[in-house]
């Protein structure tokens, strides 16, 4: 006890004596105490007895529940077995056009999860052009609302995020091993069990826990799809238009126990480094064991499949953007794209790249201050402020904006309708991805270089801007790249927190999308994924190969 007592004492005397860090320091525990820990505090200690009450005698809620776990589940699965066999014809097949399946695989990428919603309202919906098509030639009426429809559009619009989880274990797999089964007899199918699945069987895992998470939070889906269907993130939202903070409370806490214990699963699994295959030193030259030329056929069919059912939605969509309106009258006008990207009284598109760019740099900026004092500096209560960091990544996006709504709405710091609520709820979801990455980018540089800048009188504030940011700027790039894209696409985090002042294009979809101005819809659509497009072109521009988005 004496040891821990002094060993602590040394780490805060060490901490008083460099003011920059004692900075960093002070700061990071301030901004993840106001904006993670205390919201999280006030929506669980929100809700009273009635509210609670009133959620386990009213059965529509146990239903929406039951709905979100069954859904969520359904979809995480299809979207990891069609991500698993999309990566591994592009790993382990001879199948042409590998480079154009890649290229697909990352266009949903590019836009929110709701214009796939979108996109299937226009192609199977009551009035979709699939839907008129069957009617109008086989009588036969299609309703995929619901449950069904729910599950293909989840499938598809979290197809990408199982592809590059599998994809990356795909490719870190050793031939060897696959090469030594080979020559004591296995073949086919029992190589593929024994070997690569095994071996690739974590990866594929926490896949299906990834998407699970994102089905959980998503909102613009199944409000668009989902019918009667009810689901809770659909719940919270309506008690929150009818002005019932509490219930939606407890709502949102119910939606998170679920998200929490796939998120304690994932990191078992991660922690327990399953994905080794280290078989002494590594034989150059080997060539991955590939598949039947009948294998060949079926896994291209698959991907041609996955392909064309992809590249539909984003032509309906864009149809939709650049005709008068499209099966009706399809003559060509830019009257769409004008009014809904370029009106200044429709600043949607302009609103996602302002809001999207700030909280992307500050996320990665707190990021960075974050992993560094973390790896770097010794100071008490360390394991606390790493778990807080992270902490809201394993959140739903419904809960995270649910509680910045009620938080900030009442009590001593007022933020509801300002674009400062609508930044920290994109900074927290995407700032814990950069603090990882820039955790273990830290680990590997020598901690000698930090110490002899300190030796030659440089503080931590100089050390990080000098030193440190130059040494770790693809990573730093690589993080905003993926911060940016996602803060531009988000819609479940901060469906909450508009207001029409500040409404952003993926809630402008969705509202359109729901009011049945397809056109409009498909416009603002087109506008985000050009402006995020036109984006990531400049970065490429400026740092070359740092930004890998167009490296397919």
């Amino acid at each position: 006890m004496i040891i821990e007592k002094k060993g602590m004492g040394t780490s805060i005397s060490k901490l008083v004596k460099d003011p920059s860090s004692l900075i960093l320091v002070l700061i990071s525990f301030a901004v993840l105490c106001l904006f993670v820990i205390y919201p999280l505090i006030y929506v669980i200690a929100l809700p009273g007895a009635t509210d609670w009450t009133t959620f386990f005698s009213k059965s529509r809620y146990g239903t929406a529940l039951l709905n979100t776990v069954v859904s969520s589940s359904l979809s995480a699965l299809t979207a990891t077995v069609c991500g698993f066999i999309y990566a591994y014809s592009i790993h382990y097949s001879n199948i042409v056009g590998k480079k154009f399946f890649r290229f697909i695989a990352f266009l949903p990428i590019l836009a929110p999860s709701v214009m796939t919603g979108l996109a299937f309202l226009l192609l199977f919906g009551r009035g979709g052009m699939v839907s008129q098509t069957l009617k109008a030639w086989f009588n036969v009426e299609l309703d995929l609302y619901g449950l069904p429809g729910l599950w293909i559009v989840q499938t598809i619009s979290y197809f990408p995020l199982a592809y590059m989880t599998i994809t990356g274990v795909l490719r870190s797999i050793s031939p060897n091993l696959e090469i030594a089964a080979q020559n004591l007899g296995a073949r086919g199918f029992k190589l593929f069990r024994t070997i690569t699945f095994k071996l690739a069987l974590p990866g594929v895992i926490n896949a299906f826990l990834l998407v699970a998470i994102n089905c959980f939070a998503d909102f613009g889906n199944p409000k668009l799809i989902g019918g009667n269907y009810s689901l809770l993130a659909v719940e919270i939202y309506g008690e929150i238009i009818n002005n019932e903070p509490g219930l939606a409370s407890v709502m949102g806490v119910i939606l998170v126990i679920p998200a929490l214990l796939v998120f304690v699963i994932q990191s078992k699994l991660l922690s327990k480094g399953s994905y080794s295959t280290i078989t002494g030193k590594p034989v150059s030259g080997l060539n991955r064991v590939k598949t039947s030329r009948k294998t060949d056929i079926l896994l291209f069919i698959f991907n041609s499949i996955m392909a064309l059912f992809i590249l539909s939605m984003f032509a309906i969509t864009i149809l939709f953007a650049f005709t008068k309106n499209f099966g009706r009258d399809n003559t060509f006008t830019l009257s769409h794209i004008t009014k809904m990207v370029f009106n200044p009284s429709s600043p949607a598109v302009l609103n996602s790249l302002v809001l999207s760019l700030i909280a992307s740099i500050l996320a990665v900026g707190f990021a960075l201050v974050l992993a560094y004092v973390v790896v770097r500096k010794p100071f008490p209560g360390k394991k606390m402020l790493d778990f807080t960091a992270v902490l809201p990544i394993a959140l739903p996006g419904t809960f995270v904006g649910l509680a910045l709504i009620v938080a900030f709405s009442n009590g001593p710091i007022m933020l509801q309708g300002s674009a400062i609520l609508i930044i920290v709820a994109m900074l927290l979801k995407q700032m814990p991805v950069g603090y990882r990455g820039l955790t273990a980018s830290f680990k590997q540089v020598d901690k000698s270089i930090e110490e002899a800048a300190t030796n030659l009188g440089a503080d931590s504030r100089r050390t990080l801007t000098t030193i440190v940011f130059p040494m770790l700027q693809k990573t730093i790039v690589a993080n905003f790249v993926y911060a940016f894209m996602k803060n531009m696409n988000t819609l479940s985090t901060i469906v909450f927190l508009i207001t029409p002042k500040w409404v952003v294009a993926a809630v402008s979809i969705f509202n359109y999308a729901e009011t049945g101005t397809y056109y409009w819809a498909a416009a603002v659509a087109v506008g985000l994924m050009g402006t995020t497009l036109a984006t990531l072109g400049v970065m490429k521009l400026i740092f070359r190969s740092k930004v890998k988005i167009f490296d397919f």
